[in-house]
């Protein structure tokens, strides 16, 4: 499957997935920094994250 690339007309239509990025890096931030679970949509269903756990398990095995 190949993926085509429209040429966007509307300048705010054209910024809209770098902005979707930055807000899903902040929020993943923000998860981080008060242990929040962070909902997400992926292959097809919702799912909680805990993206802490993952920082807390490769900082442990460095010891």
């Amino acid at each position: 499957m190949t993926k085509l690339e429209k040429q966007i007309q509307d300048p705010d239509l054209a910024k809209v997935g770098v902005a979707l990025r930055r807000a899903a890096a902040r929020a993943k931030k923000i998860a981080e920094e008060t242990r929040t679970p962070l909902i997400v949509y992926e292959n097809g269903r919702v799912v909680k994250k805990y993206p802490w756990k993952k920082k807390s398990k490769t900082a442990s095995s460095k010891n």
